[in-house]
């Protein structure tokens, strides 16, 4: 950093990119950042700040010399850095660290930003609180949202891309309800969102339900592209979706939960991308008739399967994907599926095969003739 401002260059730079490992004492590190940051007047041009702070096996678990003491002191620290960096709009705070200290820094970082933040990465809501609330956000990750506890209000009608990670099954709507006399939360400018779900950090093919309060009117009147990650979906939450101008769905989760994708008239997107994976436990039968009655009457541009069929003995004629233009086979070994396609995918323009390793009776040779007898059976849509 002296490098950078003895040269003169920090005046014209937009973005400051911080990534440390704590040593064992982490608030000697932030004692470190706030004194290289230096003088005030040279950083007014910052406009984006990243901060990680990174674990390693050596630094798993961290010490603090003071306790209560040291976590005011990595509090007076966070809003000392806000007044030297005055003018950041863009946030994001990673730290992989179950650190009390580092959490309390990030916190009150946090809350001393959300009110002039336009874009928020990385950010536990539930740890900067509702007393604060921000007019300027347009692009949020809402990461750990959780009702148990306060989360800060968010206006919605400023958003244009927001991605959505609850806890468990603890996330609220409520958060964007700016209006606490009105019912309706309208997500004007909104055209990108997506909705993920995890258990630990891990997707997981039934993950947490999102779920709608009944006092709520929620409503996306521009939505372009619409991600469902791993979202134990309902009817209810697709029919938030029906009357936006949708382009783009993009689906990862169970077959039988995007047979809900067919209240959105997904002939008028341009691309459908459907993945199935994980290992679900589903039998041939259904898989057969769950993706027949998908791939049958789509007529988007662009329709995209991808789709794990291990521990699947699918026979080819049992399925028909006249609306597939793009296909993904992923399993542990070679199949010959894919080679047994070809009729059932009329109008095919991609197509990727996955196999990790060759069967037991399979050579390098084999395989090698596998994959060219692929590309002369798809070398064109029939």
């Amino acid at each position: 950093m002296d490098l950078l401002l003895s040269t003169g260059y920090i005046k014209h730079s937009r973005e400051l990119v911080i990534t440390q490992t704590p040593t064992e004492y982490p608030i000697q590190l932030l004692v470190f950042i706030k004194h290289a940051l230096g003088n005030f007047c040279e950083w007014t041009g910052i406009r984006v700040l990243r901060l990680s702070f990174c674990t390693t096996i050596y630094n798993y678990e961290l010490h603090s010399e003071n306790g209560r003491e040291d976590n005011a002191r990595a509090a007076q620290i966070a809003q000392d850095i806000a007044e030297v960096l005055c003018n950041v709009d863009t946030l994001a705070i990673r730290t992989m660290l179950d650190n009390e200290m580092l959490i309390k820094f990030a916190e009150t970082l946090g809350r001393c930003y959300f009110g002039q933040l336009k874009d928020v990465w990385w950010m536990t809501p539930a740890c900067i609180g509702s007393d604060c609330t921000s007019t300027r956000l347009t692009t949020c990750l809402l990461r750990h949202a959780n009702n148990e506890q306060s989360m800060p209000l968010v206006r919605p009608q400023q958003l244009k891309s927001m991605r959505l990670v609850p806890y468990t099954n603890k996330f609220s709507w409520q958060c964007f309800r700016f209006d606490k006399q009105s019912n309706n939360i309208v997500f004007e400018s909104l055209t990108n969102l997506s909705l993920e779900s995890r258990h630990y950090g891990i997707r997981v093919p039934d993950g947490t339900p999102i779920l709608l309060e009944n006092e709520l009117n929620i409503s996306f009147p521009n939505l372009r592209h619409l991600s469902l990650i791993c979202v134990n979906i309902t009817p209810d939450i697709i029919q938030l979706f029906a009357a936006s101008p949708l382009t783009t769905v993009v689906f990862e989760g169970l077959l039988e939960n995007a047979l809900h994708l067919q209240v959105l008239n997904l002939n008028r997107l341009s691309m459908l991308k459907v993945s199935t994976w994980f290992g679900c436990t589903i039998s041939d039968e259904k898989f057969c008739t769950e993706s027949n009655a998908l791939f049958q009457s789509v007529e988007c541009a662009v329709v995209v399967f991808s789709v794990d069929i291990d521990d699947m003995a699918i026979n080819a004629t049992d399925v028909y994907w006249p609306c597939l233009t793009h296909l993904e086979l992923c399993s542990e070994y070679i199949e010959d599926l894919a080679l047994d396609l070809v009729p059932r995918v009329p109008n095919l323009v991609y197509l990727r095969v996955r196999a990790f390793k060759a069967g037991k009776d399979e050579t390098e040779q084999s395989a090698q003739e596998y994959f060219e007898c692929l590309r002369q059976k798809y070398s064109q849509p029939s």
